[in-house]
């Protein structure tokens, strides 16, 4: 005896149009909100990470000062608006500059009165070669090979390029850089207080 159980079939469907057209409108206006929140994250985590690479190259410098011992110290230059080394004065040959670190596009140092170059010294500790008792011992010193040098990027050979670095009134000696996002006006600082310690903005 045959039990036949009859089952209900289900009919099948896909969306239909109108329902997707609502999702992609809903998807469209999520991201029309999103998009400029989004754009503002980046240029944000671009500033500060610039920032966060500066305050690297700062660290290399110092390290590398206390590690080789050097007498003259060893200097960091903001060698054009969007350039950046360390270099040792003691060295005539060799191991004498650092990499040449670029700031992302669109990142750039802001220019300040007072600028000069920055040392550290053998004991890792901030010198202000503008104030006494700390002279420019890097006088003369080349901050960009001949190869480097372009409209834009390290601009000057001859006078070593052209640092940005401001005085910090308020850090008793120390020193600041400013790092501006130009599309947006978006800035991150990084000080050095006199004993050498880096502080970038979080």
């Amino acid at each position: 005896m045959r039990n036949d159980v009859s089952v209900p079939r289900r009919s099948e469907h896909g969306f239909g149009l109108i329902e997707m057209l609502i999702v992609v409108a809903i998807v469209a206006i999520m991201a029309a909100v999103a998009l400029p929140n989004i754009g503002g994250y980046i240029r944000n985590y671009k500033v500060q990470g610039a920032a966060k690479d500066v305050s690297s190259e700062l660290q290399a410098a110092r390290s590398k000062a206390i590690m080789t011992n050097t007498n003259a110290g060893v200097y960091f230059a903001v060698v054009d608006l969007n350039s950046y080394r360390w270099l040792m004065a003691d060295n005539a040959a060799g191991e004498r500059l650092g990499p040449l670190r670029d700031l992302p596009d669109g990142v750039q140092f802001v220019a300040a009165a007072g600028s000069t170059r920055l040392r550290f010294s053998r004991l890792g500790a901030m010198c202000n070669p503008n104030v006494a008792p700390c002279p420019d011992l890097a006088t003369g010193i080349d901050v960009c090979t001949a190869e480097e040098v372009s409209a834009t990027r390290c601009p000057s050979v001859a006078g070593g390029g052209t640092q940005f670095i401001a005085q910090d009134a308020g850090a008793g000696g120390g020193m600041t850089f400013t790092i501006l996002e130009a599309t947006t006006g978006l800035q991150r600082t990084v000080r050095l207080s006199p004993g050498g310690r880096i502080l970038p903005q979080p």
